[in-house]
């Protein structure tokens, strides 16, 4: 990571769009139309990317869209009635929905096709909506799902980015009868086949709306992180204009193979996370010791919140420090002998869960700063902290026999297990996870062939008290001629080709290929059992 940057933020996009923006060059004047807003809100991502490490999101893009799409259709119905066309106001609604559409379709290609200044990298963005009723909000919300299921380049092929986090909200798009259930089914069509979007639970029992501040609307970021109530904003959790300043992963197997009794696990897993406080403190500290042109697009234009012009402390203060911890599963297994699928166990295993965010709450009151427990993604430390595990521990009578670690309080990818059995034992550790968590399910089969089983699993996972539910399958992709399917192999059954791009659901976001990954994710991914059949 860059020593100097923050992780992630779920930028202020409606400030930048409402004032407009600087950039180094020159600045970008209010859009006064949905086409230039959708073409800014790119824009915002990419440079809001390239001051930091990590991801950038932004929150009820439905919402903070549906103005600019108003200012559309305002220009449209002048020109009708200029030109004296016959039933204006039709002609200004065609025309508009017509634009959205446009430009929903161009926002996934730019962000698909222009890189961060790392040069190899997409900018990874994440945009959550679902649950404006407006039809102005509506229209963004369908145009952006349509635009996600058409697909992008030549082959209309699945996206990449923005990840797309579909807010489910009881009485809003729940159920038939709730004015954006379509929306709802359009979301699982566009799921069935792009793999996106991911469902958030906006009625979690962490969520902690305010319904009179639309700031405090439950969101994600694509991987999983989360963002809690803020001590500096009176206590309400606003996800607008704050981030992840820095995560920290605790490596619990590790912790485990130390202690030699449950007790002294507990003792020792206290002195880990205090280390691990002190840490991101101290990288706190660093951040907000430097110039604001550190990062002048964020600080200049005030996608962060709280920045009051020259003290970035005032600005990163409103951001979370991230407790992560990783190998519950290996963890309970040294402890006790078997993971949390037994029902005893798993009363250990929230209790270690439990703690850590004890502990969060502890040092947020200690250090006087928002911190967080973290269900780290893992993404490569699961790979070299196995390797370093295995080379002070051996295999440890199977314990470190994989490549990998097990995911935060996942069950373990290889075990057999029914899929709401799984979303069930999930589900009671989400509570402590107020950084991020995410459960997901693998289908086997076509999911497009029944979509009303892919609605029972969400409906279940919602039900259920899961704040962030996705659903994984392939997406395989004949790259010489365009042919798409979950089932094929190494060779294209339309054209013979072997260039065959395989797409999955490596963390909370789609890889291009597995194979670009580390061995550890590779081989997780070729360990993953399927949960249930889609027929």
């Amino acid at each position: 990571m860059a020593i100097g940057n923050h992780n992630c933020l779920v930028a202020d996009v409606d400030r930048l769009l409402k004032n407009g923006f600087k950039q180094r060059n020159g600045d970008c004047r209010p859009p006064k139309s949905i086409s230039s807003a959708l073409q800014l809100l790119q824009v915002i991502f990419q440079s809001q990317s390239n001051e930091q490490f990590g991801g950038v999101a932004a929150n009820h893009v439905d919402f903070t869209l549906a103005p600019y799409v108003q200012m559309s259709y305002d220009k449209h119905l002048k020109i009708a009635q200029e030109y004296g066309i016959e039933d204006a106001e039709k002609y200004a609604k065609d025309r508009t929905i017509a634009e959205t559409k446009q430009a929903a379709e161009s926002f996934y290609h730019n962000l698909n096709t222009v890189h961060t200044r790392s040069g190899d990298q997409l900018a990874f963005t994440s945009i959550n909506f679902g649950r404006d009723t407006s039809w102005q909000g509506r229209l963004i919300t369908k145009s952006l799902l349509e635009a996600s299921i058409d697909g992008i380049g030549r082959y209309h092929t699945t996206s990449i980015f923005p990840i797309s986090i579909f807010q489910h909200k009881k009485g809003v798009n729940d159920k038939p009868g709730t004015p954006n259930y379509d929306l709802k089914q359009l979301a699982i069509k566009s799921l069935c086949k792009r793999i996106y979007p991911n469902f958030a639970n906006c009625v979690w029992t962490e969520a902690n709306e305010d319904p009179d501040d639309i700031r405090t609307m439950f969101c994600t970021m694509g991987c999983r992180t989360m963002l809690g109530s803020d001590r500096f904003s009176d206590g309400k959790a606003i996800r607008d204009g704050r981030g992840n300043v820095s995560p920290v992963t605790m490596v619990l197997p590790k912790i485990a193979m130390e202690s030699s009794s449950i007790d002294e696990f507990f003792i020792k897993l206290d002195n880990v996370i205090d280390i691990a406080a002190r840490c991101m403190v101290e990288r706190f500290r660093y951040i907000t010791s430097q110039s604001k042109d550190s990062a002048p697009f964020m600080y200049g234009n005030g996608s962060c919140l709280g920045f009051d012009g020259e003290n970035i402390y005032d600005a990163l203060k409103h951001g979370t420090h991230a407790l992560g911890f990783i190998g519950l599963s290996e963890t309970l297994i040294k402890l006790t002998g078997k993971n949390h699928t037994d029902s005893e166990t798993r009363k250990l295993g929230l209790q270690i869960v439990e703690r850590i965010n004890q502990q969060a709450k502890k040092y947020s009151e200690k250090y006087n700063l928002n911190f967080s427990c973290y269900a780290t993604p893992a993404e490569s430390c699961c790979h070299t902290i196995m390797t370093k595990l295995k080379k002070e521990y051996g295999s440890a009578n199977g314990l470190f026999d994989h490549d990998y670690l097990t995911n935060s309080f996942h069950i373990p990818v290889y075990q057999n297990i029914d899929i709401f059995e799984k979303i069930d034992i999930e589900s009671e550790f989400t509570k402590y996870a107020t950084g991020g968590t995410i459960t997901y399910v693998e289908v086997d089969g076509i999911p497009d062939r029944n979509p009303e089983a892919i609605e029972t699993l969400i409906n279940y996972a919602m039900d259920h008290n899961i704040p962030y539910f996705a659903i994984n399958f392939p997406i395989n992709t004949c790259e010489d001629c365009g042919h798409s399917d979950n089932t094929m192999g190494s060779e294209c059954p339309v054209c013979g080709s072997g260039n065959i791009q395989h797409l999955a659901r490596v963390t909370g976001y789609l890889s291009t290929d597995v194979k670009n990954m580390n061995i550890g994710k590779q081989e997780e991914v070729r360990d993953r059992k399927k949960h249930t059949k889609i027929n």
